[in-house]
């Protein structure tokens, strides 16, 4: 989601384009679910970045902070980095929709008809308002894009685009919300904050697709049904939309974002129809449930937003609010039924079709199961501490070093997580508030961070040494006990079974390989 119309490149919704492929990647429509959930492939790839960190624990979670990019989408991408153009996909994708009812098999891959033309002046130009009035509603065409999932980390959500085409004119274009440019000044500090801007923009429809068939993304059209008025209507809060005075926005990874905002253009149209379908229908899914499935596939978004999501995504949604996944806005509009002016109704969607294929494998249909990985790494990070304890205890110079080198990473990791944390609730990362990770990596870590160096140089451990390392145990094993009880705080079980073990592994070596202060023997 970026744009930079002042840069040689943009960024939209989920991808970084060349500056004339301007279009935001959408993520993938939920109609066609796949066969294959492909649980393994996010364990893997999760696993693989435990793994790497495994002795370096503190390497991990800053990976996984700095992939944080805060959730659900937000496309921060290192200044310079390219990007393929515009990426369209979708992992599920459902078959044609006939005006009688839900649809048969998905129809073979086919481009869209007339070749596109260009959408910098669509209509003759004045405000908004009289540019619609000036085409015909009943020439109108109007079709939802669903992207689905590229590579990169603001690719993995997908991305969507209303397309609208009038067949008397010739004129076509892409509406893409999510734009933003990476470069602006002041974006990364407002990017911390919180408090980004984006935009939205409408470009060539060709470019959004030659994107996506570089990136191997699918992309699925949705024909929509609304009636002439409507879509007339719908292109008029389009184009003002897009006006320079119009078109920024305050962009939220969850709640404002390419999919919601077009979600939204299109119950305004609807009059309501579209919320009243689904804001009282549960979803059976949590904020935290879509982010887990779709960063399955990344190491270290999965890990990075897993540590920073606090309780809020483990909210309950309904289908209303699951509409940030660009796919679930695809299988809510396939199972939508509208009623027309003249009393009839009908499927919201009219035609569904395949306009870019791609051989990736398709998206999880549910959460990863909890991944054995964490507590795995965890218990082997924690049996290094205890080797390197049993070392130093026994007079290796080695061992007190790597004893020393061991406690001080884990201890300012804590300390630097959990003051990330704390600092969060002075931006506006709702979704970061009072997040109980700060208990599993403790505050008090910051104590130990100094003397457990301490000890392991003078070959003693002082009584707040034992206390503070005790704590930090006890924490970790209460925030995991409390984590298995649904609801009650928020899901970070896998984070907490990874902790515990090292936790416990700093405290027995304080409290049973070291000596403590005074004693002349070691305690065994």
């Amino acid at each position: 989601m970026r744009l930079g119309s002042r840069g040689a490149r943009i960024r939209t919704g989920d991808l970084l384009l060349p500056k004339q492929a301007r279009c935001r990647a959408a993520p993938r429509p939920a109609t066609r679910f796949v066969v294959s959930k492909r649980r393994g492939s996010g364990a893997v790839a999760v696993g693989g970045a435990l793994a790497a960190a495994a002795g370096g624990t503190l390497a991990a979670a800053a990976g996984g902070t700095l992939a944080v990019a805060l959730a659900g989408g937000l496309s921060a991408q290192p200044a310079g980095a390219r990007e393929p153009p515009a990426q369209a996909a979708v992992s599920a994708a459902a078959g044609p929709m006939s005006a009688a009812g839900p649809a048969a098999a998905p129809r073979p891959v086919q481009e869209p008809a007339a070749a596109p033309r260009s959408v910098q002046e669509p209509v003759p130009p004045g405000d908004a308002d009289s540019a619609a009035a000036s085409v015909a509603g009943a020439s109108l065409s109007v079709h939802l894009l669903t992207v689905g999932p590229g590579d990169r980390l603001w690719e993995l959500f997908g991305h969507n685009a209303l397309v609208i085409r009038d067949s008397t004119s010739g004129y076509e274009a892409a509406f893409n919300y999510g734009i933003f440019d990476f470069g602006a000044p002041g974006y990364a500090w407002r990017f911390v904050q919180g408090r980004m801007t984006y935009w939205v923009d409408a470009r060539p429809l060709e470019s959004t697709l030659a994107g996506a068939r570089a990136a191997n993304r699918e992309v699925w059209a949705q024909e929509l049904a609304l009636d002439a008025e409507q879509k007339a209507e719908l292109l008029r809060m389009l184009l003002l939309a897009t006006r320079p005075e119009n078109r920024e926005y305050r962009y939220h990874y969850y709640l404002e974002n390419c999919s919601t905002k077009l979600r939204d253009a299109l119950d305004a149209v609807l009059d309501g129809q579209l919320r009243a379908a689904t804001q009282e229908a549960p979803s059976g899914a949590t904020w935290r449930d879509h982010t887990r499935r779709l960063t399955a596939p990344s190491a270290v978004a999965y890990l990075g937003l897993q540590l920073l999501v606090g309780p809020r995504g483990d909210e309950a949604t309904s289908r209303w609010e699951e509409m940030w996944v660009p796919a679930k806005l695809r299988d809510a509009l396939t199972e939508t039924w509208i009623r027309h002016a003249d009393g009839s109704r009908t499927p919201l969607v009219r035609a569904q079709e395949l306009w870019v294929e791609s051989t990736r494998a398709p998206e999880l249909d549910d959460p990863p199961p909890f991944n054995v990985l964490f507590p795995m790494f965890g218990a082997a990070f924690a049996i290094v501490v205890a080797m390197a304890g049993y070392s130093a205890g026994g007079g290796s110079a080695t061992g007190r070093v790597a004893l020393a080198a061991a406690g001080a990473a884990w201890s300012a990791f804590c300390a630097v997580v959990s003051l990330l944390l704390l600092c969060m609730h002075w931006t506006d990362h709702e979704f970061l508030y009072w997040n109980w990770n700060i208990v599993v990596f403790t505050p008090l870590a910051l104590g130990l961070a100094f003397l457990l160096p301490r000890a392991s140089r003078e070959m003693e451990t002082g009584p707040w040494t034992r206390r503070l390392a005790a704590a930090a145990t006890a924490l970790a094993l209460g925030a995991l006990l409390l984590s298995l009880i649904p609801g009650l705080t928020q899901d970070n079980r896998e984070w907490a079974a990874f902790a515990l073990p090292v936790h416990f592994a700093f405290y027995w070596v304080a409290a049973r390989i070291l000596p403590a202060r005074g004693r002349l023997v070691f305690v065994q």
